[in-house]
């Protein structure tokens, strides 16, 4: 597997991408959730819709929550764009048992408060009009890895809409999720699908009053 880098440029490239260039790609950017922090490591969870997935949530993470920012990639496509090692992407190869490095690695990462890992765990692109998300197999192996009490676990969910305007719109709700292993990941993803659910119903809401 490859590990993340944090290098220099890697860090001009995020804060750009992140930045000016997202600000200049959408009409608005909305961060809607309850900010909450108490201190220790980030396990976030998102849908996967675009090219910008990675950017949003180094966004997220910079207003909110202020953690070294990781992100799981295939390593086909963090091969393709090495660029994004430098900022802090790193490599997961499906159907290989050189998952279980990388499962293992992302769970090191988490042992420190300094640290947020950023996981799809449906993962692939998937349209933001797909009715369910399903996870794959990776993130009940992770969470079996943690001690449930010792990170915060975040739900994001990102969400465009056109309205009247050229640029699209784009809302990024998230929300911390209290997380019990006597749940099961059934429910982890059942309770995932019914905030991405409450989000769709927020953004017909919003658009609506803002048309």
């Amino acid at each position: 597997m490859i590990k993340a880098q944090h290098t220099r440029t890697g860090k001009l490239i995020t804060g750009f991408y992140s930045g000016k260039r997202m600000e200049a790609a959408f009409h608005t950017i909305h961060l809607i959730g309850e900010q909450q922090d108490n201190g220790k490591p980030v396990l976030m969870i998102a849908n996967h819709f675009c090219w910008w997935d990675g950017f949003i949530q180094y966004r997220l993470n910079k207003h909110y929550l202020h953690r070294k920012f990781h992100v799981m990639m295939l390593e086909d496509q963090l091969k393709k764009y090495a660029f994004l090692n430098g900022c802090g992407a790193y490599s997961v190869r499906k159907h290989s048992r050189d998952i279980i490095n990388t499962l293992e690695y992302s769970a090191e990462l988490l042992n420190d408060p300094g640290n947020l890992v950023l996981l799809f765990p449906q993962g692939k692109i998937e349209s933001i009009h797909t009715p369910y998300i399903q996870f794959e197999k990776g993130l009940a192996f992770l969470l079996r890895l943690l001690d449930m009490n010792e990170f915060q676990f975040i739900f994001n969910v990102n969400l465009v809409d056109y309205g009247s305007y050229k640029k699209p719109s784009l809302n990024i709700y998230f929300k911390h999720y209290q997380y019990r292993d006597s749940r099961g990941m059934h429910q982890v993803e059942s309770d995932f699908n019914h905030f991405y659910q409450a989000c769709k119903t927020a953004q017909c809401k919003s658009l609506t009053f803002n048309r």
